[in-house]
């Protein structure tokens, strides 16, 4: 998915996005089926918990009947009862909200919000310009802000195309603008060569695969990962969540 958490889906939904933002959600959305799936989960939710939270004429009756009967209700124990009723209801519908909610915040195919929190850390060695290039990125990319990554590492890459570290940071943030086919090569070219970002690159394009609903595909990569690679252990991890 794109950098937009569960707060930004329901801030679209119910309107409560700037004009401005709403565009630039929605152009992302037209590119990314995890966000647009997403958006869809949400809505369907809310139409449901709109559907069986609707006063229900038939209760309103009855609470009507009751109260022209309650002097025939003279013990105490009665009337709490009664009213126990009426809190049970009101329990039960917030139950039910919190269920439909709940399984929306944590559904178990959000493989991107569970394996793909991935923070850049570069090392300054020369201090020269490329160098403010790489930590300029690092801060924008912490910070989630991948629109604002791609132009410095452009340039970076400009100067240095065989940067496997600008290509892989890249790579992701191309990934979450929606810029998906450029991220992808990026990501490719990476797992090509024999750096240390390889197999990393590897348990990316994976993700982003299980994310999008292309299990198949997803496992062929992780499949690629070697047993004594540092992405080894959640390559396995995402691989038994997918089976």
């Amino acid at each position: 998915m794109a950098a937009y958490n569960q707060e930004d889906i329901i801030r679209y939904v119910e309107g409560d996005m700037p004009p401005e933002e709403r565009l630039q959600f929605e152009a992302i959305l037209r590119e990314d089926a995890a966000l647009a799936e997403s958006v869809q989960q949400y809505r369907e939710v809310t139409a449901v918990l709109s559907a069986r939270l609707q006063p229900d004429p038939g209760l309103q009756q009855l609470k009507a009947t009751l109260e022209t009967q309650r002097s025939h209700f003279h013990q105490k124990g009665k009337v709490v009862a009664f009213k126990k009723y009426f809190a049970t209801i009101g329990v039960a519908a917030a139950v039910m909200a919190g269920i439909f909610l709940f399984r929306f915040y944590s559904r178990d195919t959000n493989y991107m919000a569970n394996y793909g929190n991935i923070e850049m850390q570069v090392a300054a060695e020369r201090g020269n310009n490329e160098d403010t290039l790489l930590q300029s990125a690092a801060l924008y990319f912490n910070e989630k802000a991948y629109t604002k990554v791609i132009p410095l590492l452009d340039t970076y890459l400009s100067k240095d195309s065989s940067s496997q570290t600008a290509l892989y940071y890249r790579g992701i943030a191309a990934t979450q603008t929606g810029a998906v086919e450029a991220g992808m090569t990026d990501l490719v070219k990476v797992y090509q060569g024999e750096s240390v970002f390889k197999y990393d690159a590897v348990f990316y394009i994976a993700l982003y695969h299980a994310q999008t609903g292309n299990k198949k595909e997803a496992l062929i990569w992780l499949k690629k990962i070697p047993a004594d690679a540092s992405a080894a252990a959640k390559a396995a991890s995402l691989e038994k969540d997918l089976k």
